[in-house]
C-alpha cells in the first residue's frame, strides 16, 4: 500500500500530519511482519476472531474470511475440555495475565493438528481484546507418539510388551477400584517352542510368536489389550470380564489356534486370573494365572503320555 505524500503548507506547523505518516508507515511494517512470519497469529474480541494472519490460514485450512467469522474455540478438537476451559476464562477476560497451553484443533478437511498457543491482553482499535499466537507442534508430537508407542511395542508380534502389559494393568485396577467391576487377565504359553526351535529353526519359531500374535488380535476386542509377556508368554487384560466371559475367550482363542491350517501345528496352555476375587494386586494375578497355565500345561503332558501309552 503506497502512502500519501504530505507536505507543508506556509505557516502551518506541519508536525502532527509527519507524525501521523510515521505511524501508518510503522503499522503497514508490522503488519507485513506479522503476514510473513510462519507462526498464526489470531486476534480475538468477543465471540469472534478479528483478525488473522496468512499462517492462521496455512494451519487451519480455511480462509482468512472463515476465519473472521468463526471463534478460536470452533477449530479446538471436542475432546480438549481443558483447553476450552482456558479459553472461556480468556474470552471473559477472568486471565489477565499471558496464558498458555497446547490445544489440538481440527482443520477444514478435518485434519488434527496440535498448536501451542499464547494468549495475551491487548488493545486491538481501542477496545480489548486477546493476542493468540499458535506455534505448530504437531510434527512433534506425531514424533513423540511414534517414539511411545514403539517403547510399549514388542517388534516381532506387534503386540504389546511387558510395559504396556503393567501399564494396562494398573489402569484396570484403578477402574475396577472406580466401578466395581471385575477384569481378567489370561496368560498364554505357546506349547513346545524350543522343539519347534530345534527341529525347523528359529526362523519358524519366531514365525509361531507371530501366529499367536495374529491370533489374539483376532480375539481381542478393541477394549482388550493384548501383550507379548515373556520369550513364548503371552497376556490378554480383559476389561469389565467375569469368570465366565473370560472361559468363553480362552476356547476361542483355542478354536481358532486348532483351525490353522499352517504347519507345525500350534497349541497353548491358557491360565485366567479375574480381579479381585484372585488377587487385588498385580503380582498376585500374574501368578494365579501363572498356575492355572502351568496346571493346564501338566494335564496335557500327562494326557498325551497316556495316549502315546496305548
Amino acid at each position: 500500500m503506497r502512502l500519501p505524500v504530505l507536505r507543508k503548507r506556509k505557516g502551518q506547523c506541519g508536525e502532527a500530519p509527519w507524525r501521523e505518516v510515521g505511524q501508518r508507515q510503522s503499522e503497514v511494517r508490522l503488519g507485513d511482519l506479522i503476514e510473513s512470519i510462519a507462526s498464526a497469529i489470531f486476534i480475538s474480541r468477543g465471540k469472534h476472531l478479528r483478525y488473522v494472519n496468512h499462517a492462521a490460514e496455512i494451519i487451519t485450512g480455511y480462509t482468512r474470511e472463515e476465519l473472521l467469522r468463526m471463534s478460536l474455540q470452533d477449530l479446538v478438537h471436542p475432546e480438549e475440555s481443558e483447553a476450552l476451559t482456558i479459553w472461556k476464562k480468556s474470552q471473559a477476560e477472568e486471565i489477565r495475565l499471558t496464558s498458555q497451553c497446547e490445544i489440538r484443533i481440527s482443520t477444514k478437511n478435518h485434519e488434527e493438528r496440535w498448536l501451542e498457543i499464547t494468549v495475551t491482553p491487548m488493545n486491538f482499535n481501542g477496545e480489548p481484546s486477546r493476542l493468540i499466537s499458535a506455534f505448530d507442534l504437531t510434527r512433534r508430537k506425531r514424533v513423540e507418539a511414534q517414539a511411545q508407542l514403539l517403547a510399549i511395542t514388542d517388534p516381532l508380534t506387534g503386540l504389546g510388551n511387558y510395559r504396556r502389559l503393567l501399564d494396562a494393568l494398573h489402569a484396570e485396577i484403578e477402574r475396577s477400584e472406580r466401578t466395581l467391576r471385575p477384569f481378567a487377565i489370561l496368560l498364554l504359553d505357546l506349547d513346545g517352542l524350543k522343539k519347534i526351535n530345534d527341529r525347523y529353526g528359529h526362523l519358524v519359531g519366531s514365525r509361531a510368536l507371530s501366529r499367536i500374535g495374529d491370533i489374539l488380535r483376532l480375539s481381542c476386542r478393541s477394549i482388550d489389550t493384548a501383550t507379548r509377556y515373556g520369550g513364548d508368554e503371552f497376556a490378554v487384560v480383559l476389561p469389565e470380564t467375569a469368570a465366565t466371559a473370560a472361559g468363553f475367550v480362552s476356547s476361542r482363542i483355542h478354536e481358532l489356534i486348532a483351525g490353522e491350517s499352517e504347519q507345525p501345528a500350534l497349541s497353548v496352555s491358557i491360565g485366567a486370573a479375574i480381579y479381585p476375587s484372585d488377587g487385588k494386586t498385580i503380582q498376585d494375578l500374574l501368578q494365579k494365572a501363572d498356575r492355572e497355565s502351568y496346571g493346564m500345561k501338566s494335564r496335557d503332558a500327562e494326557q498325551r503320555s497316556l495316549l502315546a501309552a496305548v
